[in-house]
């Protein structure tokens, strides 16, 4: 099993439960990694998966605001297992900066593993 992953990429989205939340926004920090069998030939990117593809899918993905964090890391999974067809197992891991509760709280996290 091959696995490619991105880390702690860094957005400002509007994301969020409450008018204020999709109106102000706030930071997020999104972890992406997919497994893929090992390519026969693994000089070749066509037989892999680019990360380039998964940044810009996780990119486009975090531009449309959602109420709530559940669908953003499900609409990348998806996203990314429609382009990338060759992934057996996904995992997105968002985390949201200070959420609004009014807890003394750094990161909240929702994260969604799928076996294909």
């Amino acid at each position: 099993m091959l696995t490619i992953a991105l880390e702690s990429m860094r957005f400002f989205a509007h994301h969020g439960f409450y008018k204020e939340e999709r109106v102000l926004g706030n930071h997020f920090m999104l972890d992406v990694l997919v497994q893929l069998p090992e390519p026969e030939h693994p000089s070749q990117l066509a037989e892999s998966v680019n990360y380039e593809g998964l940044y810009d899918i996780s990119r486009q993905v975090m531009e449309v605001p959602q109420a709530l964090l559940e669908q953003v890391v499900h609409d990348i999974s998806a996203s990314i297992k429609e382009v990338f067809p060759v992934i057996s197992y996904s995992k997105v891991t968002l985390r949201k900066q200070a959420p609004p509760f009014g807890g003394d709280l750094a990161w909240s996290c929702v994260a969604l593993e799928k076996q294909y």
